[in-house]
């Protein structure tokens, strides 16, 4: 069964290799609409940033900056949050541009 929701949608580079990118999800914060999640970035915004830089530190073991973040609105299934697979982006509203 798909389900359509909204969730960070974050687009990192490595420090060293700029060229080299990775797009990351917020599966555990998930919103009902657009203004929800706009509302969240602009109460939590510099946190959030920083967590999602933290979190590549931990995960890649290396720098990474943000290049965008944005509420996306995508279709998921179930399966999808268990593996690496990426959700179908069906809009998005951009909240941080570097």
């Amino acid at each position: 069964m798909k389900t359509v929701t909204f969730i960070f949608l974050a687009t990192l580079f490595f420090t060293e290799e700029p060229t080299q990118k990775e797009n990351l999800y917020s599966w555990q914060i998930t919103f009902n609409s657009f203004s929800q999640c706009e509302q969240f970035y602009n109460e939590f915004g510099a946190k959030l940033l920083n967590g999602v830089q933290d979190h590549a530190k931990r995960t890649y073991g290396r720098d990474a900056q943000v290049e965008y973040l944005s509420c996306a609105q995508v279709e998921i299934n179930p399966s999808m949050l268990e593996g690496d697979t990426h959700p179908k982006v069906i809009g998005q509203k951009v909240m941080y541009k570097r």
